[in-house]
């Protein structure tokens, strides 16, 4: 945006100021380099479209410095850009590529965590809609705050507002970040202007004025040449020359003192490196910054910036469509007074449109304007029934919202009532579905009693020895049922087993009843320890004439031993 390095070529003339300089005056406010500033801080909200209030943090932005500017007595007048003008379609087409892809490449960033690189990509790819102006100029119009918006650039309206007195509606001086504001010969330019309203000034009239023996000295210079300075050294309309930078452009044009001697001699010295045709677009260029399309709030017309002279005309053949094409009064004022898209050439709606921040790049043509021109004389005229038939819907829309609501609420509330009318029915129903219910009777996490464990296990894994009647076996089965119910008996049984272990090893003189061996037989333990099935009664009366045989035997010995010890 601007011309390359020119600021930094004139530093010599920058001079730090104040915005109080210019209380009471009327200063011109360059919208989009206000806006562009201000939507850095939200950039990511407006490239991804995010709902909420931080996507409109610009218009808090700029009005905070249009509030600054009346803290100080400054009348502030807003003009923002229009449509895009023929010669400059090649540099907005570029400029949209390379927004599209820094908007590609954030969203990469973001994906992968890179969030900060992403911010950055994001106010690269950020693009100012005519309908984010149109929400600033509602706000604008509101705070009774003068506005206008050009035709097509802002910065040649600004200028052509410069060469107006006071009285006419003219301006004093320029706030803006565009260094164009020099090309097209502004009288005063205020740059980077900051929330304190402290900034950077140039005054033209000192520029030209300069000493002799400064570097650079523009003592004989004229707004012409400038211009020829800022358009040899590469503007928006026309790109520059391999070769010719600021500093280059100066020489020539300080040495030559006259534009077509400069072409003629860049025609031959570097006649391969621009194109045939150079010096029609040079003279188109610089047209441009000196002959601009501008509206005329006083006529209610679209004219020139300066009168194009007639040696002009004969140099480009009459055709002046590059400056874009000419607007009739209705249409030009409706895109002045902000009711119009100056680009799209639509009526702006009351209601808020969700708009992409990144839009194709539009050029404004005749069928677009004819069509414009007719949109406007309808929507004067039908204004009225389009009021009405908006707030019939929107009548209608808060009726309909408000029955449903009414109804939700009355269904509510009737559930509640049934809830406190009948909870008996309620509970009773609960109790018949979880009696209906039948749950299969095998929950592995079930706490079960150690004795039905054992008897179950014992009743499969056990099967009944050979000869064995059913009625024998029925009455083993409600012993060992007896002695799991009774957990002291098992104790009782473990000793009396032990004591049974010590005499099948060692001969003791110990007598045991055949009642009670008869118990411990069938149980699973004593049947584990000497790996054998059930006893029978024959096996009982052959167990008991052993034992007695060997308790006698033993007595015997021991009586024996005693006597023979005597």
């Amino acid at each position: 945006m601007g011309i390359t390095n020119l600021l930094r070529f004139m530093k010599p003339f920058i001079e730090p100021v104040h915005i109080k300089k210019y209380a009471g005056k009327r200063v011109g406010i360059d919208a989009y380099s206000w806006l562009y500033k201000g939507a850095y801080s939200c950039s990511m909200e407006l490239c991804l479209d995010s709902k909420g209030d931080a996507k409109s943090r610009y218009l808090k932005y700029f009005m905070h410095r249009i509030n600054l500017l009346r803290h100080y007595k400054i009348i502030p007048i807003v003009v923002f850009d229009g449509g895009n003008i023929p010669c400059k379609a090649a540099t907005e087409n570029e400029r949209q590529r390379r927004k599209e892809d820094n908007l590609a490449l954030a969203k990469a960033k973001l994906d992968q965590g890179e969030v900060n690189a992403a911010i950055e990509l994001f106010q690269r790819a950020v693009c100012i809609t005519p309908c984010m102006a149109h929400q600033l100029i509602q706000i604008l119009r509101s705070e009774k705050i003068e506005f206008v918006v050009a035709p097509y650039e802002a910065d040649a309206q600004l200028a052509y507002l410069s060469s107006l007195e006071s009285e006419q509606g003219g301006i004093v001086a320029v706030i803006t970040e565009d260094s164009d504001l020099l090309a097209y010969g502004c009288p005063a330019i205020i740059f980077k202007m900051d929330r304190y309203g402290n900034g950077e000034e140039i005054v033209l009239d000192k520029v030209f004025n300069s000493a002799t023996g400064s570097n650079p000295s523009f003592r004989n210079f004229n707004k012409e040449l400038l211009t020829g300075i800022c358009v040899l050294a590469g503007c928006d309309f026309l790109p520059s020359v391999h070769g010719i930078g600021i500093k280059r452009a100066y020489s020539l044009v300080s040495k030559y003192k006259n534009l077509d001697r400069v072409l003629s001699l860049l025609k031959l010295t570097k006649h391969n490196q621009i194109p045939e045709d150079y010096a029609k677009s040079f003279k188109e260029a610089a047209a441009v910054f000196q002959h601009a399309r501008i509206f005329d709030a006083r006529t209610k017309t679209i004219k020139h910036m300066k009168p194009v002279p007639e040696k002009l005309l004969q140099c480009l053949d009459s055709n002046l469509d590059f400056l874009g094409p000419d607007i009739p009064s209705s249409v030009a004022t409706a895109i002045a007074e902000g009711r119009l898209d100056p680009i799209t050439m639509e009526a702006f709606d009351n209601l808020e449109k969700a708009e992409s921040c990144l839009g194709p790049v539009v050029t404004q043509a005749s069928d677009q304007v004819a069509r414009a021109e007719a949109q406007v004389v309808s929507t004067q005229e039908s204004c009225f029934s389009l009021f009405s038939r908006e707030t019939t819907e929107k009548r209608n829309t808060d009726i309909e919202q408000k029955t449903t609501s009414d109804k939700s609420n009355h269904l509510k509330e009737a559930a509640a009532l049934e809830k406190l009318i009948a909870p008996s029915e309620l509970h009773q129903k609960v109790e018949e579905i979880v009696e209906k219910r039948e749950f299969p009777d095998n929950n592995p996490f079930k706490k079960r009693k150690v004795a039905d464990f054992h008897f179950e296990q014992m009743e499969t894994t056990t099967e009944p020895a050979s000869g064995v009647t059913d009625a024998e076996e029925s009455d083993n089965i409600a012993g060992r049922r007896k002695f799991f119910q009774n957990p002291f008996k098992k104790i009782k049984h473990d000793f009396q087993l032990e004591q049974t272990r010590e005499t099948a090893t060692e001969p003791v003189s110990v007598l045991i009843d055949v009642d009670e061996l008869g118990e411990m037989s069938g149980t699973p333990e004593s049947q584990k320890s000497v790996k054998s099935k059930p006893m029978t009664e024959v096996n009982k009366r052959r167990l008991k004439s052993k034992i007695s045989c060997k308790s006698s035997e033993r007595s015997n010995n021991s009586i024996l031993n005693f006597f023979t010890r005597l």
